[in-house]
């Protein structure tokens, strides 16, 4: 993700902003957003446990069996009775509005500053750090054919995306939250320090975060471990670029690299700690197995990786795996589901990690975080 929501970055501001129109214009979805997650959403919820099916599905829940094809189920018979109810609909109706038109909207009020834009993203900041482009690679067909969040084009589909989040979506719509997993009133800047202190040690010299987008973890964990070398990869472009703008006007060094995450090119045991934000939910699990043994390959022994990304499905309420469920066809997340029906601790431990531990930092079971360690000793 390449946006800010609670403020641009120190020595990222530009000296402009949106015109007044393209600001009112973000501004007026922020209202959106917040009116459809907080007060009909509370409504849809009331109707749901109300209901007498939806009663009983949630005690299932809480009771039933945690296993994938018990829950896939439990969520679809709970699809059912949401999907009855005209105040979730409408409520969902909202959200894919606000999706459309952070876009629709968005992009004009971009273009109304293009050239200012265009010159605040030429570099020219402290020359530190180093980035490494790569035209040859062939990103993977989902990669490619996949508008994510419904983003034209995908995440390279449009070359002022960094400015768009970081000056628009971010601080007018988003920093409100409730959208896809994060709650209503909640700050995912302030949730990426907290998902970075999940590392259990004070001290790291290098730390690698694969699908590393557009640096914001990376802020989050210079804030954290100001002394600790960070590395990271990522398939898109734009991403990278707008991430290394970024982390030279803020005086954050690090090493940024066009790559696949299963095969990062990083030498064997080379990295003491390995984070992740907002990632796997966007890969397929046999992606996400190969990731996981890819990072266990580069970390050193006795290195961790904290994972952060949106909860199980048997990790929240049903009615809240219905909400979360919706984005997988509805706001260009195939993966969402797979990613909620999965279980990233039994992941990890087959990729040969240890002390596996798995547990909510936030309202609604997220950030979700699954932890662990790379033992001393490698069999």
């Amino acid at each position: 993700m390449t946006f800010f929501t609670s403020a641009t970055p120190q020595g990222a501001q530009p000296a402009f902003g949106l015109s007044q129109n393209g600001r009112a214009g973000m501004q007026m979805l922020g209202s959106i957003q917040k009116f459809a997650s907080t007060r009909l959403r509370s409504t849809a919820r009331a109707n749901f446990e109300g209901a007498e099916a939806g009663a009983a599905l949630h005690e299932e829940h809480v009771d039933g069996a945690s296993d994938r094809h018990s829950v896939a189920d439990r969520v679809k018979r709970a699809k059912a009775v949401a999907y009855a109810d005209p105040v979730f609909r409408l409520e969902r109706f909202f959200q894919r509005y606000v999706a459309e038109e952070n876009f629709n909207r968005g992009i004009p009020a971009i273009e109304e500053r293009r050239s200012q834009f265009e010159a605040f993203l030429v570099p020219g900041g402290t020359g530190r750090g180093r980035l490494q482009l790569d035209p040859t690679i062939d990103p993977p067909a989902y990669h490619a054919r996949t508008e994510w969040h419904l983003e034209p084009g995908g995440w390279d589909g449009y070359d002022l995306y960094g400015p768009l989040f970081a000056f628009a979506v971010g601080p007018h719509v988003f920093r409100h939250g409730g959208y896809a997993a994060v709650g209503p009133g909640t700050d995912i800047t302030r949730q990426r320090i907290d998902a970075v202190r999940q590392l259990p040690r004070e001290r790291y010299e290098r730390i690698y975060e694969p699908g590393c987008g557009g640096v914001s973890t990376f802020r989050a964990i210079a804030a954290v471990h100001p002394e600790a070398e960070l590395a990271g990869c990522d398939l898109s472009p734009l991403l990278l670029r707008n991430g290394h703008l970024l982390a030279e006007r803020q005086g954050i060094q690090v090493d940024l690299k066009q790559c696949d995450a299963t095969a990062t090119g990083e030498p064997d045991a080379s990295v003491d700690a390995v984070v992740t934000y907002a990632l796997h939910h966007e890969l397929p699990p046999k992606e996400n197995a190969a990731l996981f043994r890819e990072m266990f390959r580069i970390l050193k022994p006795g290195g961790d990786i904290v994972l952060s990304d949106p909860p199980p499905f048997r990790a929240v309420d049903i009615f809240h795996a219905v909400v979360l469920d919706w984005d997988t066809d509805h706001r260009e997340e195939p993966f969402f589901s797979a990613s909620c029906l999965a279980d990233w601790g039994v992941e990890l431990a087959g990729a040969g990690f240890t002390q596996v531990e798995a547990y909510a930092i936030g309202p609604d079971g997220y950030p979700w975080i699954t932890r662990a360690r790379k033992p001393e000793t490698v069999q």
